[in-house]
């Protein structure tokens, strides 16, 4: 009997994929008013993780401003201006530079010090910086890049519960074990091969490394984004989509996922 949060994470993908297709196919700006939202969403997700509840207003405060900030930085991606997309980045971090100057200022003598500043750059660069690589590619690249890190998910997630069996990192991801780890791997691995075979223009073993490169990517931006949750002490990032918790939870293999497509396309011809 499927459980009532399986049932969830079925109904949001089966509303989901259509759409994203739709979306993908249309490009031009209905594609970056998405990248845009997803890249907003999951700012407003991230910062706070790492946030003290004395801290909430200038969490609050500085997703704001990196909501803003995300808009210039997708449209240097979209235009292919990277001197913007460093600017901004630069203004990112001297924005928390200026900050914490002045709370440095004003805390006085017995004041408790403000903390590090380093959180808006990062943040920046993690998310809005890493999805802006989608308005680069095809729709074709897209769709590669999606469903190598859907086929990821899906394999390791029912390979897991299926099969069981020891854990991988417990002290990060209790849940994730070796099985579903190697059965997402090879799935993700055959699904390359075969989506290069009809579509690409490289050889086998091309799409045979790039499959294991954008799992374990996969995989690795999976166990980042569970250390933010484990030491924040949450379940989920959020709870925007019924069954997969928040926008972040769904791109964390995405992530860097995207920034291993973004290198290999680059070093290969891997589309017509």
């Amino acid at each position: 009997m499927i459980s009532s949060s399986h049932r969830s994470r079925l109904i949001t993908a089966a509303l989901a994929v259509p759409a994203v297709v739709a979306v993908t196919l249309a490009g031009g700006w209905a594609l970056f008013a998405v990248v845009f939202a997803v890249s907003a969403t999951g700012l407003w997700e991230l910062l706070p993780l790492g946030a003290e509840p004395a801290s909430r207003p200038r969490t609050v405060a500085l997703a704001v401003v990196g909501t803003l900030l995300s808009v210039p930085i997708l449209l240097g991606f979209q235009d292919g201006d990277s001197v913007l997309v460093l600017g901004v980045l630069v203004a990112a971090a001297w924005i928390e530079k200026l900050v914490f100057l002045a709370r440095v200022g004003t805390m006085g003598q017995s004041g408790r010090a403000p903390g590090f500043p380093g959180v808006l750059a990062p943040g920046l660069l993690y998310v809005p910086c890493a999805l802006g690589f989608f308005l680069r590619l095809t729709p074709v690249e897209t769709f590669f890049v999606l469903s190598a890190v859907a086929v990821s998910d899906t394999g390791a997630y029912y390979c897991g519960s299926l099969l069981g069996g020891p854990r991988i990192w417990p002290a990060v991801s209790p849940k994730k074990t070796w099985a579903g780890s190697l059965g997402g791997l090879v799935l993700c691995v055959a699904w390359c091969l075969a989506y290069g075979s009809i579509w690409g223009e490289a050889r086998a073993v091309t799409w045979l490394g790039l499959g294991v490169a954008l799992n374990v990517a996969s995989q690795c931006g999976d166990f980042y984004e569970s250390a933010l949750k484990r030491v924040a002490g949450v379940k989920d990032s959020g709870r925007i989509l019924p069954g997969h918790g928040g926008v972040l939870d769904r791109i964390d293999g995405l992530l860097p996922a995207i920034l291993v497509y973004a290198w290999a396309s680059g070093a290969h011809d891997l589309f017509i």
